[in-house]
C-alpha cells in the first residue's frame, strides 16, 4: 500500500508541474489544454459574482500568467468542480474536448486508472489472507483483483480451522480454480467427502495437499483426488482414521507423480497398503509412518526394493520393526539423508552397522530410546556416515564416552547433539567434543539434560566451542551457578537452559512474644527479638 501511495503522489506532482509550465506560455495559444480548463473554470466563477466585482475577469487572469491568482482556482466552492479540475490536471495527456466534459463519479479511484491491472495484482500477491479480504471490500474492481486466483495459489487454513466449513472450501475452490497448487486444511474437522469432490473438480492442478486430522474424510476423498488431480505429488493423510488400504490403492494407482507420503497414525493402513503404495510410487522421496503398528519388516522391505530414491524416512514408534527390515531397507536406499527410528526398542547395533555400510549420505539420525545401541554400533556408523549434522541419542543408556570420541573423530559436521539421560556420559566425553576442532567451529546445540556425572569441568571444555548457541543442562546437579556464569560471560548470546534446586528453607522457629513482626526472614535482628530467632542455620 505504501508503494501505491508513493506512485499516486509522484504522478499528481508531476502532472501538476506540467500544467503550471503550460500556463507560463503565450496567453494567445488557443490550443493549450490547460488554458482552456482555466478559462472554463473562471467562466463559472464570473457567473456567480456581482458586476461590480468583475475587475478580475477571466481575460485578466490569463493575461497575467505569473500572477498568484491562479492558485485560488483549486478552492472552487463546488466539490464537483474541484474534482473535475483535479481530474483534468492529473490526466493532462487527454487531448480531446469531449474528455473535459466528462466528470468522474464520486467513487472513481485514480489508482485504478493509473495502475495497470498486472501491477495491482503483483502488489496484492505480497499480501496475506486477511489483507486480501480487506482489499476485496474496497470496491468491485478491487474485489475482483484481490480474489483473483493468481493470489491464492497456496492456501493454509490451519489457523482458521474452527471457522472453515464445507461452504468456505467450496467457494475458495471455485475462485482459485486451476491456480491452486498447495492446500493445507489440517484440523478442519467440518470438511466432508462431498466438499473435497467439488475441490478436486475445480482445482485439477493441485500438487500438495494436507488433510491431517480431518476425521470425516474417507476413501471417497482419495477417489475424487485420483480422478481429477493427476499432478498431485505430496499428500498428508496423517490421523485420518477412516482411510485404509483401499483408499491408498485408489490414489496411488492414478497419481503417478507422488513423491511425498505421510500416513502417520493411520491405523487402518496395513502391510498390504504399504506394499501397494511402494509399488505404485517409485519416485517416492519422503515417507512418514509414525505410530503405524502395521509397519512391519516386510513393509520396510517393500519400501526399500521399490523406492530406492528415499531421502527422508520417519519410522518413529513403529514397534514391530526389527533389524531384519531395516538392514534390507538400507541396502537399497543408499541416498537416505534423514532417518527417524525413535522408540524402536527392538533395534540393535546391526542397524547402525548397516547404516555405516550403505547410507553414506546420512545427515540426520534420531535414535531416541533405542536402548540396545552401544558404543560398537556407533563406531561402525560414524566410520561410514561422515556427513552427519544432527544426531539424537536421548535415553540411549548403553553408550559411554567412547561414542562421543567416535563422533568427534569421524563426524566433523555435527551441529546438533542430544545426549539427554545418557547417564554414562562423563566430563571425559564432553572433553572429546570440546577439543575437536570441527566441533569448536560447527557445534550449535548441545543437550546434556539429566547427565548426573557432568560437572563444572565439562563447562570448561565447552568454552572452546565458539559458535555454540544453546546449552541444555537441566538436572545436572554437579554443575554450579559459577560455571554457568563463566561461560555466559564468555558468550553473551548463548542460551543456557538450566535448573538449580532452591536451598532448603530453615526450620520454622517460634517468634518472640515481644516482637510483633518476626524479623528472622530478613536476617537482621531487632532489639525486641530474641537473638536465636534471627539466626539462620
Amino acid at each position: 500500500m505504501a508503494a501505491i501511495r508513493t506512485f499516486f503522489k509522484r504522478t499528481v506532482g508531476q502532472n501538476s508541474s506540467d500544467n503550471n509550465h503550460l500556463n507560463l506560455g503565450s496567453p494567445t495559444d488557443s490550443s493549450s489544454h490547460t488554458s482552456s480548463s482555466l478559462a472554463t473554470a473562471n467562466g463559472h466563477i464570473n457567473k456567480s459574482t456581482n458586476d461590480s466585482s468583475n475587475d478580475s475577469s477571466t481575460t485578466g487572469i490569463l493575461s497575467q500568467p505569473n500572477d498568484d491568482s491562479l492558485h485560488p482556482l483549486l478552492n472552487i466552492s463546488s466539490a464537483q468542480r474541484s474534482r473535475r479540475l483535479l481530474f483534468d490536471l492529473i490526466n493532462n495527456s487527454a487531448k480531446t474536448n469531449t474528455q473535459l466534459e466528462t466528470i468522474p463519479d464520486e467513487n472513481f479511484c485514480l489508482l485504478d486508472k493509473k495502475l495497470p491491472k498486472e501491477l495491482v495484482l503483483r502488489i496484492f500477491s505480497f499480501l496475506d489472507y486477511q489483507s486480501l479480504c480487506r482489499c476485496a471490500q474496497v470496491s468491485k474492481y478491487w474485489n475482483t483483483l484481490a480474489l483473483d486466483g493468481s493470489n491464492w495459489q497456496s492456501i493454509n487454513l490451519k489457523n482458521f480451522q474452527r471457522d472453515i466449513d464445507g461452504t468456505v472450501l467450496e467457494n475458495l475452490s471455485e475462485r482459485c480454480g486451476k491456480f491452486l497448487k498447495k492446500l493445507n486444511i489440517e484440523n478442519c474437522k467440518f470438511i466432508t467427502d462431498n466438499n473435497m469432490r467439488i475441490l478436486a473438480s475445480h482445482c485439477p492442478n493441485l500438487e500438495r495437499l494436507i488433510i491431517k486430522h480431518c476425521d470425516k474424510l474417507t476413501n471417497t476423498t482419495l477417489l475424487y483426488l485420483s480422478k481429477h488431480c493427476s499432478y498431485l505429488n505430496s499428500i498428508n493423510i496423517s490421523s485420518c482414521s477412516n482411510i485404509d488400504d483401499q483408499g491408498v490403492k485408489m490414489i496411488s494407482s492414478n497419481c503417478s507423480h507422488l513423491e511425498w507420503w505421510d500416513i502417520s497414525w493411520c491405523m487402518n493402513i496395513t502391510e498390504n497398503g504399504i506394499r501397494i503404495l511402494a509399488e505404485s510410487c517409485p519416485k517416492l522421496t519422503t515417507f512418514k509412518a509414525e505410530g503405524c503398528t502395521h509397519m512391519t519388516n516386510n513393509a520396510a522391505m517393500y519400501l526399500g526394493k521399490n523406492c530406492s530414491n528415499l531421502l527422508f524416512l520417519d519410522l518413529n514408534r513403529c514397534s514391530s520393526l526389527t533389524d531384519d527390515g531395516l538392514v534390507t531397507l538400507t541396502q537399497y536406499c543408499s541416498l537416505l539423508e534423514t532417518l527417524i527410528i525413535a522408540n524402536c526398542s527392538s533395534l540393535t547395533d546391526s542397524t547402525l552397522i548397516a547404516l555405516g555400510k550403505y547410507c553414506h549420505q546420512l545427515k540426520k539420525l534420531d535414535a531416541t530410546l533405542c536402548s540396545q545401541f552401544s558404543d560398537a554400533g556407533f563406531l561402525a556408523m560414524a566410520q561410514g556416515c561422515h556427513l552427519l549434522q544432527r544426531i539424537d541419542l536421548e535415553d540411549c543408556t548403553a553408550i559411554t564416552d567412547e561414542t562421543l570420541r567416535h563422533l568427534a573423530d569421524n563426524c566433523p559436521n555435527i551441529r546438533i547433539l542430544t545426549l539427554s539421560r545418557c547417564e554414562q556420559i562423563t566430563d571425559e566425553g564432553v572433553r572429546y567434543i570440546g577439543s575437536s576442532v570441527s566441533a569448536q567451529e560447527n557445534l550449535r546445540i548441545l543437550e546434556l539434560d539429566n547427565c548426573p556425572t557432568i560437572t563444572d569441568t565439562s563447562i570448561d571444555h565447552l568454552l572452546a566451542c565458539q559458535n555454540l548457541r544453546r546449552l541444555d543442562i537441566f538436572d545436572c546437579q554437579q554443575i554450579t551457578k559459577n560455571a554457568v556464569k563463566k561461560i555466559q560471560i564468555r558468550y553473551p548470546d548463548l542460551n543456557i537452559h538450566a535448573y538449580f534446586a532452591p536451598r532448603t528453607p530453615p526450620p520454622f522457629i517460634q517468634q518472640s512474644a515481644s516482637c510483633s513482626v518476626c524479623c528472622c526472614c530478613y536476617c537482621t535482628p531487632c532489639s525486641s527479638c530474641i537473638r536465636s530467632c534471627c539466626t539462620i542455620t
